[in-house]
């Protein structure tokens, strides 16, 4: 199978698990799990590279989901199969990585910290999506954190199942970007679960309404690292959806992908 590998499960299992994990599957690395492996801390960037095999190209590298994007709307076709958008190179991790002995240039310490801020923006946009989320869900208008769960609950399930309902969405966005940005991205009616453009909206929905079950619809909780953390964790999830498993120990992140992806491989 191909599986996408996320930070958390690399990080809490061991060396021999990633071992057989490569061994048994096609293992994904997307350029999240990369980024986020070299701006830990240097200890635990140093064990999570020691746990792969020292073999030539032991993952497959695939391009971040912006880019997975890009190829959808400037080509108007699915970027699935998700193989063929695996990186078309042979390489070895630098063995450097795994000794702690590896020194970033100035332009690459520069290239990570623009990388950081980014994140961080992105997080701020997680809360952005959540304020407005109760346009396409009145019944969430007011949500404080202690209510019933009912009506996250289901929320969730029609972002999950009901694809014409999400593709309302999608066609409203697009009208958007078209008078924003003079772009004209594909269909609403061609769109599916093959495409990142909808299994992208459908993570990001089922995020902004986490966000409201936790925080409430009207919270001005400040960036935090765990909200950094969960926008980082939502690429692991959409590439996911792409792929035929996701090997993944974040709850909510599981939550998530059975949710969207009920016949798929769940690896915790």
């Amino acid at each position: 199978m191909n599986v996408v590998l996320d930070k958390s499960y690399l990080q809490g299992s061991s060396k021999n698990k990633i071992h057989q994990m490569c061994s048994q599957h096609q293992l994904i690395m997307p350029e999240v799990l990369f980024l986020e492996i070299l701006t830990t801390k240097t200890e635990n960037m140093v064990k999570c590279f020691k746990k792969f095999p020292a073999i030539e190209s032991p993952v497959a590298l695939i391009p971040n989901v912006g880019s997975l994007i890009r190829y959808e709307t400037e080509k108007n076709r699915p970027c699935s199969p998700i193989e063929t958008q695996f990186l078309n190179i042979r390489y070895v991790f630098n063995e450097r990585l795994s000794k702690n002995q590896f020194d970033f240039t100035e332009e690459q310490k520069e290239s990570l910290k623009e990388w950081e801020i980014s994140a961080n923006e992105g997080a701020e946009g997680l809360i952005e999506k959540a304020i407005v989320t109760d346009g396409w869900f009145p019944r969430l208008s007011g949500y404080i954190p202690g209510q019933s769960p009912n009506p996250i609950s289901d929320a969730m399930d029609m972002v999950a199942t009901d694809i014409d309902f999400v593709r309302k969405i999608y066609s409203q966005l697009r009208d958007e970007i078209h008078e924003t940005y003079k772009a004209i991205w594909p269909e609403p009616q061609i769109i599916d679960k093959k495409w990142i453009l909808l299994r992208y909206l459908q993570i990001h929905l089922l995020a902004a309404l986490e966000y409201i079950r936790r925080y409430g619809k009207e919270s001005s909780f400040m960036i935090s690292k765990r909200l950094e953390n969960d926008y980082l964790d939502i690429d692991y999830c959409i590439i996911g959806t792409l792929s035929d498993g996701l090997a993944t120990r974040d709850t909510t992140m599981a939550k998530f992908y059975n949710l969207v992806c009920p016949e798929k491989a769940l690896i915790s």
